[in-house]
């Protein structure tokens, strides 16, 4: 199952985790421009609404590895109020964050 046209709302508190599994293919069992690929944003309500980031800078991940070899690709985000890590999120309990998706175009052959 792919990412649906649809409202999503998951309620987390502080220290949660959010995982995100990508789209994932055995070598050889789908045509790779049938593979689905995103790159997920984290971005603001309007940007949600319109479903539209509006940089590049929002990129919170990339699923476009769907033969790894590994198997799929997985990503966490940890909901923290104070982050280590520079590329890390800072967040706050009562607040809502938007995440929409973008589908990804297959390499050429």
């Amino acid at each position: 199952m792919g990412f649906l046209w649809s409202d999503y709302t998951v309620e987390v508190r502080l220290n949660d985790y959010l995982d995100i599994i990508c789209p994932h293919y055995e070598e050889g069992s789908v045509d790779p421009r049938a593979m689905e690929r995103y790159t997920l944003y984290l971005v603001e309500l309007e940007e949600y609404q319109a479903c539209k980031p509006s940089s590049k800078e929002q990129i919170r991940w990339e699923c476009d590895k769907p033969s790894a070899l590994h198997g799929p690709e997985k990503f966490s985000e940890k909901f923290q109020r104070f982050t280590p890590f520079t590329l890390g999120k800072e967040f706050r309990e009562g607040h809502s964050y938007y995440y929409i998706c973008d589908q990804a175009h297959p390499p050429p052959r």
